[in-house]
């Protein structure tokens, strides 16, 4: 029996007809571009110095932007004629998750990945003074 994979190809075609029939220049748009990049930046940043606070709070905040999607997925299909000239917000939340929700999941994905290399890093650093400790007193001992 082979999978179905007509679903999978009709959301495949629906993301990239969302992908070329949305006008990217739009000012929110661009904001919601702009503001992506400020996190991957932040991820980026707070990876390389070991800004850990920074990390955790910017990794809080996306998952609760990520938790409250659908709140605004609804008040934007509400209000969009305030910011869009285009209905771009449906009920199945297509474009809120193209546009916020897999960004920010992306970014928390590095955050993760992020954590884990420094915890894999640490832990070396630490078995290697422990060895290090080890052969120093075995040497002690003889």
């Amino acid at each position: 029996m082979e999978p179905d994979l007509q679903g999978f190809e009709d959301t495949q075609k629906l993301f990239w007809d969302v992908v070329y029939n949305t006008d990217w220049s739009e000012w929110w748009l661009v904001s919601v571009q702009t503001f992506h990049v400020l996190m991957f930046c932040i991820v980026v940043v707070s990876h390389r110095a070991n800004w850990h606070l920074l990390s955790a709070v910017t990794f809080l905040f996306l998952l609760t932007l990520m938790y409250f999607a659908q709140t605004i997925n609804t008040l934007a299909a509400q209000n969009y004629d305030q910011f869009t000239k285009e209905q771009y917000f449906d009920s199945d939340g297509l474009f809120i998750t193209l546009i916020l929700l897999l960004p920010c999941a992306l970014n928390c994905i590095l955050f993760i990945l992020s954590w884990l290399l420094q915890s894999w890093t640490l832990m070396v650093d630490l078995k290697s003074q422990q060895a290090r400790r080890f052969a120093a007193s075995q040497k002690k001992d003889k």
